[in-house]
């Protein structure tokens, strides 16, 4: 079902007239973000608004790599199925590597108010890579029938791998370790403070502890170091969306954070 017919399903329970929106941008998001499962595993993938505003009807489609997950399905989520109301809605896997859902509340004037769950998905995982999980389309209208403006969730990934115990973090290196922004796309600084100059190694890795790029091998100042990454390997290969561990060594310990290319 498509948005016009959404459309018709209102107009004949509560005899509104769909106007055109003048509301202002709502970005959706995942949760949680940036997952990390084992190979033969399984997760769940919840849609969330965190605006109070009301909703009526809501129309969306998903994307995922079909080489590194399956989707199981999914349905309505907690904003929905605990209003109490009349739901005409659907779940469906549209194309391979894309789920379509849809949801009306259908009693006159009923609706309901975010923030809250509107979708879950549940996914397998079936091989090790990363799933960028992306929003292809997204309608969603509010009690009085207008369709706000501009609806976007924000991207995330799953990532299907093994341990990543070939970088541990260890504790106790006061490096404030830091990227910004993150996610990002091509490009992300990254920051640290050392409490006194020495040698530090800072090093990029996939999810699969598989070493990209050496950002930075040699002498640091105390104080703030910074640097960047530009989302390219050693060779200067442009990376794949996904998560990527940071690490920085020192002669005292190690420590490691993620951040997010999207692509």
């Amino acid at each position: 079902m498509r948005r016009g017919a959404l459309c018709l399903a209102i107009v004949m329970v509560s005899l509104l007239t769909w106007e055109s929106s003048a509301y202002a941008q709502i970005a959706l998001r995942f949760s949680p973000q940036d997952t990390t499962v084992a190979p033969g595993g399984g997760g769940r993938l919840s849609i969330m608004i965190d605006d109070a505003v009301d909703i009526r009807t809501i129309d969306l489609r998903v994307a995922f790599d079909t080489t590194v997950v399956r989707s199981l399905g999914g349905g309505d989520g907690a904003l929905f199925t605990e209003s109490g109301h009349q739901l005409f809605s659907g779940f469906e896997e549209s194309a391979p590597g894309e789920w379509y859902g849809y949801t009306v509340i259908m009693g006159a004037g009923d609706h309901v108010m975010g923030p809250g769950e509107l979708y879950y998905w549940d996914f397998e995982a079936v091989a090790e890579g990363v799933s960028p999980i992306t929003d292809v389309q997204t309608f969603m209208a509010a009690n009085d029938g207008s369709w706000y403006d501009d609806v976007t969730i924000t991207a995330t990934t799953v990532t299907v791998a093994d341990s990543v115990s070939a970088v541990p973090d260890i504790p106790g290196l006061r490096s404030n370790l830091r990227l910004h922004p993150n996610p990002f796309n091509p490009r992300t600084e990254i920051s640290f403070d050392l409490t006194q100059s020495g040698w530090v190694e800072l090093t990029v890795y996939d999810i699969r502890g598989h070493q990209v790029v050496v950002l930075h091998d040699g002498t640091a100042p105390a104080g703030e170091f910074k640097t960047s990454w530009d989302g390219l390997d050693s060779s200067g290969l442009a990376q794949p969306g996904g998560v990527y561990l940071f690490r920085m060594s020192t002669p005292v310990g190690r420590s490691v954070t993620k951040g997010v290319l999207l692509k």
